[in-house]
């Protein structure tokens, strides 16, 4: 069986975790180790059972707990080998000790224990910005955020993924009238900026994705509304979805859904 939660998606922070019972593999680590066990025991993860955490991208909301995590238990952090080129102040800034780096690169699987991991480039504006494949036992898992445009490789994974995590980052209208200044607007809904709902929902009708289960992550607080997203979804999809608010957790296994 493959567990997994959204521990947390959203400004204030991510986290993502993937579980056989026995290893639990984390993507991005956005929160204090306090808060992080705190959400990982309401699906009854063990902390101790951690045995890996892979990077999106260096931004706060996906890394600012990776240095706490690894000086005090000796986790290691998997990131992109261009992240750490590209960022190296922002990771500097972390202090990870260097015996708990992974350089990775994209498109080349590597093994934490029973699961096999990929990352992939995304467009984003941190260097090195990656997204995820998760496999265990012939079920596959991703995870497709911060990213301002997606690209056919991308589209050919979730073909294949049994559960997709993808980000529903902002509603075309809603920015556009929104109170951001005309240059973050032009950031958020650039290249290298973020998936707005209609590029996401243009992302799951390219791939054609069949699998068990979509979750909408990323959500923005001021330029998306879940219930606008969970309509219009609605109105668009065949196949199951959630909309993941900002301070909620959600979980389930593959077997399950």
């Amino acid at each position: 069986m493959v567990q997994y939660a959204v521990l947390g998606t959203g400004s204030n922070g991510n986290s993502y975790v993937f579980s056989d019972g026995t290893t639990s593999i984390l993507v991005d680590q956005g929160y204090s180790v306090v808060e992080l066990g705190r959400r990982l025991s309401s699906f009854g993860i063990e902390f101790s059972s951690i045995a890996g955490v892979c990077v999106t991208h260096l931004h706060p909301d996906h890394a600012k707990g990776l240095g706490t995590i690894a000086r005090k238990f000796g986790i290691p952090i998997y990131i992109h080998e261009v992240a750490q080129e590209k960022e190296a102040e922002a990771l500097s800034r972390l202090s990870i000790p260097q015996h708990c780096l992974r350089s990775v690169k994209a498109d080349v699987p590597f093994t934490i224990g029973p699961f096999t991991l990929g990352c992939f480039l995304t467009s984003h504006d941190s260097g090195g910005s990656v997204g995820w494949n998760i496999g265990l036992d012939n079920k596959k898992m991703m995870i497709l955020t911060d990213t301002g445009c997606f690209s056919s490789q991308q589209c050919a994974f979730a073909t294949e993924a049994d559960v997709l995590f993808l980000e529903a980052n902002y509603d075309e209208k809603m920015l556009n009238s929104g109170p951001y200044p005309f240059f973050l607007k032009k950031r958020v809904s650039g290249e290298f900026g973020h998936l707005s709902n209609n590029q996401a929902i243009e992302f799951l009708g390219s791939s054609r994705f069949h699998g068990q289960h979509v979750y909408f992550i990323h959500l923005s607080d001021i330029n998306n509304n879940p219930s606008l997203l969970e309509d219009f979804a609605g109105q668009n999809l065949s196949v199951p979805f959630t909309v993941c608010e900002k301070g909620k957790c959600y979980g389930g296994n593959v077997e399950q859904l």
